[in-house]
C-alpha cells in the first residue's frame, strides 16, 4: 500500500515501544487497579510501562498510529450507531480464533462460535472483523435501532454492550462489540434476549484469541471480481424486483380463482380440492382437543367459553416500516373440504398420501376488479408469544392419521387411494376485521409465487394452480 510511514524511532524509543505495548498485551497495565496486592507487585514494572508510554505521548501521532492496526471514531446520532476504522495498511492483518473459558450452565457448544441452551437461550460469537474484512466493509459498521450503549472493558478489550429499544417487548437480542486495535480485530457477539446479562459478560470477558496466521488484503484483481459479482447480484436483485412488481400489477388470473363448491386441481390433476361449505365461529366448544394439532397453543388465549381473547398486534407496509399497533379480535374459520384421488402417480412418482392442510392467502381488489396480493401484513408483538396464526394454516384437522411422536409432522397428510375421496374439516384462526381479506389454498401448491428471481411474472401466473374465494 502506498500508506508508508518515513519517519525512523530512535533505537532507545524504539525499544521502550516495543516494552510498553508487550506489557499491554501481557496484561500487566491491564490488572493495575484490582487489588492493593497486585498494585504494589507491580508497582516498579509500571514505572518502566508509564516511562515508555511516556515517550510514547511524546513522538508524532503518525509514528503512533503505526503501533496499532485501526483507530475507531464512533458517531451516534438518534438510534444510529456508526463505527469508522482508519486502517493501518502498514501491518499484515492476521487470522484468528477465539474460545471462551466460561460457557454459561445449561449452554453447549455447537460449532461455529454458536452455543445454545433453552429457547431464546444463546450466544453466537460473529464471524470476526479482521483488518481485511474491515476493509471490505468500507472500513464501518453501521447499528441501527439501538437504545442504549454501555461502554466498557471485556477479556483486555474496549467493549460497547448494546442492548434495543424496547428489548422486552420486541424480544430483541443484545449485541456487544470487542475492538482490539493492537492485535487488529473487532469481535462481535449476539445473544438471545433471555440470556441473563450477567451470564453474557462473564462470557464475554473470559474469551482467548489467538492469531492462528497471516492474512491479506484484497488484491485489485480479486476487489474487481467482488464488485463486478455485487453489480451482479444487485441486477439480479433488480430483475427480479421489477418481476414482483410486474406480479403485484396483472394479480392473480381470474380463471384461477374458484368459487366454494367448485373443484380446484393440483399435481397436474392427481387431486381435485372442493370447499363444500364454511363458517365463522366464536367459540371452539364441542371441537375434540385431540384433532389440534398442538393445543397448548392456545393457553392463555381461551375464556371460559372458549371464545378467543383478543391479542395486540403491528401492522407493517410492504417495506417493513411499522404502520399501526393495535389489539385485534380473533374469530374461528371452519371450513369443510373434499378432496379425490384422480390419479396415483405425478410425473413419475408415486402420490401416495394427500396434503390436506390449506392457508389462508391474503389479497385486495385493485381498482379495476383485479385480484392481487396483500405486500402489507401483520405480526403479533412479540411479547404476546402468539402462535395461532403461524404460516396462515390450519390449527385443527377432524382425520389426522399420523398422531403420534415424530409421526406428527405429518399430522395434515392422510394415505388417499386413486378414486378414493376425503371429506373432512379444518379449522382456521382468523381476525376479525380480515375475515374477508383472503383466499384459500391447499398448501404450497401455488409457490411459484416466491420465483420472482427466476421467472417472469406472467411465468408465474401460468404456474399457478389457484385459489378458492369464500363468498
Amino acid at each position: 500500500m502506498d500508506r508508508k510511514v518515513e519517519e525512523r524511532l530512535p533505537e532507545i524509543v524504539e525499544e521502550r515501544l516495543q516494552e510498553a505495548y508487550d506489557a499491554i498485551r501481557n496484561g500487566e497495565v491491564k490488572q493495575m487497579g484490582k487489588t492493593e496486592r497486585k498494585q504494589k507487585r507491580g508497582y516498579r514494572r509500571w514505572m518502566s510501562v508509564a516511562a515508555a508510554l511516556a515517550l510514547i505521548v511524546a513522538v508524532p501521532s503518525a509514528v503512533f498510529a503505526a503501533a496499532v492496526y485501526f483507530q475507531k471514531n464512533t458517531q451516534q446520532e438518534a438510534d444510529r450507531l456508526t463505527y469508522e476504522f482508519e486502517l493501518n495498511y502498514e501491518l499484515v492483518p492476521g487470522e484468528y480464533q477465539v474460545t471462551p473459558e466460561y460457557i454459561p450452565d445449561g449452554m453447549a457448544e455447537q460449532g461455529d462460535g454458536k452455543y445454545c441452551g433453552e429457547e431464546d437461550v444463546w450466544i453466537t460469537v460473529m464471524p470476526i472483523y479482521t483488518m481485511a474484512e474491515l476493509e471490505k466493509a468500507n472500513g464501518q459498521i453501521v447499528v441501527e435501532d439501538i437504545g442504549q450503549v454501555e461502554h466498557t472493558v471485556l477479556s483486555g478489550m474496549t467493549a460497547d454492550v448494546i442492548t434495543f429499544r424496547e428489548t422486552e417487548k420486541y424480544r430483541r437480542n443484545t449485541c456487544i462489540f470487542l475492538f482490539n486495535e493492537r492485535d487488529g480485530y473487532v469481535l462481535h457477539i449476539v445473544a438471545g434476549y433471555k440470556l441473563e446479562k450477567e451470564e453474557l459478560l462473564k462470557f464475554a470477558d473470559s474469551l482467548n484469541v489467538i492469531r492462528t496466521g497471516d492474512g491479506s488484503y484484497e488484491t485489485v484483481d480479486e476487489k474487481t471480481v467482488r464488485e463486478q459479482e455485487k453489480a451482479e447480484a444487485a441486477g439480479l436483485e433488480a430483475e427480479a424486483a421489477g418481476n414482483w412488481d410486474e406480479l403485484m400489477r396483472l394479480g392473480i388470473p381470474e380463471d384461477k380463482i374458484y368459487a366454494v363448491g367448485e373443484e380446484l386441481y393440483t399435481y397436474a390433476g392427481a387431486f381435485g380440492y372442493k370447499v363444500t361449505g364454511y363458517e365463522f365461529l366464536d367459540s371452539l366448544e364441542g371441537f375434540a382437543e385431540k384433532d389440534f394439532f398442538d393445543y397448548t397453543r392456545f393457553d392463555g388465549w381461551l375464556n371460559a367459553d372458549k371464545t378467543l381473547r383478543p391479542y395486540m398486534r403491528q401492522h407493517y407496509d410492504k417495506t417493513g416500516a411499522l404502520l399501526a399497533e393495535e389489539e385485534a379480535e380473533q374469530l374461528i374459520l371452519r371450513v369443510d373440504i373434499d378432496v379425490h384421488c384422480y390419479d396415483d402417480q405425478w410425473e413419475g412418482l408415486p402420490l401416495d398420501e394427500a396434503a390436506l392442510d390449506f392457508e389462508l392467502n391474503y389479497v385486495k381488489e385493485t381498482g379495476d376488479g383485479v385480484y392481487t396480493w396483500e405486500e402489507e401484513y401483520y405480526d403479533a408483538v412479540p411479547s404476546e408469544e402468539y402462535s395461532l396464526q403461524m404460516d396462515n394454516s390450519a390449527v385443527y384437522i377432524n382425520v389426522a392419521a399420523h398422531t403420534q411422536g415424530e409421526d406428527r409432522k405429518d399430522f395434515f397428510y392422510r394415505d388417499i387411494e386413486k378414486g378414493e375421496s376425503i371429506s373432512y374439516t379444518l379449522l382456521f384462526i382468523v381476525d376479525r376485521d380480515r375475515k374477508e381479506d383472503f383466499f384459500l389454498s391447499p398448501c404450497g401448491v401455488n409457490s411459484s409465487i416466491w420465483q420472482s428471481e427466476y421467472m417472469t411474472a406472467e411465468e408465474i401466473r401460468d404456474e399457478m394452480e389457484g385459489y378458492i374465494r369464500l363468498e
